[in-house]
C-alpha cells in the first residue's frame, strides 16, 4: 500500500526519523558549542548566551556567572554569544556604517569601542582578548566534536572489543576488475599503492578513494610475492541500511574464516579511538580532494535530509527481525539500535567538526584564517576584505546547502521508485 507513490511504511517511520534526527543534532550541536563555551570560560571570556536552537526561546534560565541558557523553537543548530559580539556569528562591535567583520575593522577602532566599556568589561570582552585566546576559543568547537567521537569509539571498543577481517581474499566476483587482473581466493594482500595492509578495511578505504585510477597490489600466494595492477570499476551497491550507493570496486570479498578480534583496556581503547578518528578524517580529506579533482561524483554528498534518514534508519536497524538467526527479544533489538545510533553520532560528530574547520568565512575555520593573518601581520585583515570574505562564505554555504538538499531529495525519491 502506498500514498502518492510512497510506501505506507515509509510514512509511518517519519516521526521516528524526525525525532532521531533532532536528538542526534542536539547532541552534536551541544558538544560543539560547549567546546566554545568551556574554553571561553577558562580563558576569562564572558558568555552572554548559550542557545540550543534558533528563534524564540521556549525555555531560558541564567546561571551564577550571568550566562543565559536557552532552548529555542528551531532545533536546527545552536550558538554561543560572547560579551561584545554583535550577534551569534561573533561579529565584532562596529559602527553602523562599518562593514560586517569578525575583527575590529580598522586600526584604532578598538580604542573607540573601548571608550564605551569599563575596564572590567574590556577584560572579559572576546574581541579585546589576544589573538591566541580568540583562536583557542574558536577552535574548541570542532575539537570538542573530535573528542566526542574518540570517546564514543573508545567506549565501544572497550565494551565490545573490535572484530576485523584479515586482508585475505575469500571470493572473486566474475566478471570483475580483480578477476581480470588475476586475483585468486586465498591471496593475502600485503601492500596497496606502497602502503602496508594489515586489515581488509584498509583495502576498502583505498579502493573507495581510488577515483578509478590503477592500483598497485602486492599479494602473497602460496608463500610467493605476486605483483598485480588493478583498475577499480564503478558499481552500484547498498550501504549497511540498504540505501543505494555507487562506489569503486575490485570485485573481491573477504575470507569469513580470516577474522580477528581485539580487546582493549582504557588507554588502549583511547588510542584505538584516536586512530579511528584519524582514519575517518583521512578518508574525508582524501575524498574531498578527489571531488575537487573531478574523480568523485558530487552526488554522493549529503545534507540534513540524508543525515535525518540515516538517524532514523540507525534507530530502527535493530528491529529488523530478518537480520537475526533466532527471534530476538525487545531489549536485544533496542540495544542493537542504540549502538547503531551511538556509532552514527560519532561519525556525524567528526563530519561536523571537519566541516567547521574548513577555511570558509562564517565557519570556525574562516575565523581561524583571519586570526592567522592577524597573528602573522600584526593587525587584522582590512574591513573591505573581511566583508567580501563573509559574503563569499555565506554564498558558498548557501550554494552547498541547496546542492546537497537537492541531492538528498533526488536520492530519497529514487528509493521509492
Amino acid at each position: 500500500m502506498s500514498v502518492a507513490g510512497i510506501p505506507l511504511e515509509s510514512i509511518l517511520v517519519l516521526p521516528i526519523t524526525i525525532f532521531a534526527f533532532l536528538v542526534l543534532l542536539t547532541i552534536i550541536v551541544f558538544i560543539h558549542e560547549y567546546g566554545h563555551f568551556s574554553v571561553a570560560r577558562i580563558l576569562g571570556v564572558r558568555v552572554d548566551v548559550f542557545s540550543i536552537g534558533f528563534g524564540k526561546p521556549l525555555l531560558r534560565w541564567t546561571d551564577k556567572k550571568g550566562t543565559e541558557w536557552r532552548i529555542a523553537a528551531l532545533p536546527l543548530g545552536g550558538y554561543v554569544k560572547f560579551f561584545g559580539d554583535l550577534n551569534a556569528a561573533s561579529q565584532a562591535p562596529t559602527e553602523a556604517a562599518q562593514p560586517v567583520t569578525t575583527q575590529f575593522p580598522k586600526p584604532g577602532h578598538e580604542e573607540e569601542i573601548a571608550q564605551g566599556m569599563t575596564a572590567e568589561e574590556r577584560a572579559v570582552c572576546f574581541h579585546f582578548k589576544p589573538v591566541w585566546v580568540r583562536a583557542l576559543v574558536v577552535a574548541a568547537g570542532p575539537v570538542a566534536n573530535f573528542i566526542l567521537a574518540v570517546a564514543i569509539f573508545a567506549s565501544l571498543f572497550m565494551a565490545f572489543g573490535r572484530q576485523y577481517s584479515e586482508p585475505v581474499v575469500g571470493s572473486v566476483v566474475s566478471p570483475s576488475a580483480a578477476q581480470e587482473a588475476g586475483v585468486m581466493p586465498g591471496d593475502r594482500i600485503v601492500v596497496v599503492n606502497g602502503r602496508s595492509i594489515q586489515k581488509f578495511r584498509q583495502i576498502q578505504d583505498a579502493v573507495m578513494l581510488s577515483g578509478g585510477d590503477e592500483m598497485a597490489f602486492l599479494v602473497l600466494r602460496s608463500g610467493q610475492e605476486v605483483e598485480l595492477t588493478i583498475q577499480p570499476t564503478r558499481a552500484e551497491t547498498t550501504d549497511r541500511y540498504g540505501n543505494s550507493i555507487e562506489v569503486w570496486r575490485l570485485g573481491i570479498g573477504g575470507d569469513p574464516n580470516a577474522i580477528g578480534s581485539e580487546k582493549y583496556g582504557f588507554f588502549g581503547a583511547i588510542g584505538a579511538g584516536t586512530q579511528e578518528l584519524w582514519r575517518v578524517l583521512s578518508v574525508t580529506t582524501r575524498f574531498l580532494g578527489k571531488l575537487i579533482l573531478g574523480k568523485e561524483d558530487a552526488k554522493q554528498l549529503g545534507g540534513p535530509i540524508k543525515m535525518a534518514q540515516y538517524a532514523g534508519q540507525s534507530v530502527m536497524s535493530g528491529f529488523d527481525a530478518s537480520s537475526y538467526a533466532e527471534p530476538p527479544g525487545f531489549m536485544l533489538m533496542l540495544k542493537v539500535s542504540m549502538l547503531e545510533f551511538i556509532q552514527l553520532a560519532a561519525f556525524v560528530s567528526v563530519s561536523i567538526g571537519f566541516l567547521n574547520l574548513l577555511p570558509v568565512p562564517v565557519l570556525d575555520g574562516g575565523h581561524l584564517l583571519y586570526y592567522g593573518y592577524e597573528a602573522v601581520v600584526g593587525k587584522p585583515l582590512g574591513p573591505r576584505a573581511q566583508a567580501i570574505g563573509f559574503r563569499v562564505g555565506i554564498a558558498m554555504l548557501a550554494s552547498l546547502m541547496i546542492f546537497v538538499t537537492w541531492n538528498d531529495i533526488n536520492n530519497l525519491l529514487s528509493s521509492f521508485s
